[in-house]
């Protein structure tokens, strides 16, 4: 089972977003293998950044460390927790 923990960030005309993921990642060439990471998905990067732990407390400080530093720098936090469907 997967589960997602979501942030979405605005600093003057920009939206970030920020995701703890716990899920399976399927490859085809092996078994599904557990995965926890953070993504973070800035407009002004040219693609998104997923980070592996081997942990989830370890992902779980990453995260709350990433939201802590955006808003020391001016962002604001618009939008925390579980993904909304529809």
């Amino acid at each position: 089972m997967s589960t997602t923990q979501l942030t979405i960030l605005t600093k003057n005309d920009l939206f970030s977003l920020l995701a703890l993921v716990h899920a399976q990642m399927l490859d085809p060439s092996e078994d599904a293998k557990p995965v926890t990471a953070v993504i973070k998905l800035d407009p002004r990067e040219d693609a998104p950044l997923l980070k592996e732990f081997d942990t989830s407390g370890e992902a779980i400080r990453n995260y709350e460390s990433a939201i802590n530093t955006s808003v020391d720098r001016g962002w604001s936090v618009v939008y925390r927790g579980m993904p909304l469907l529809g």
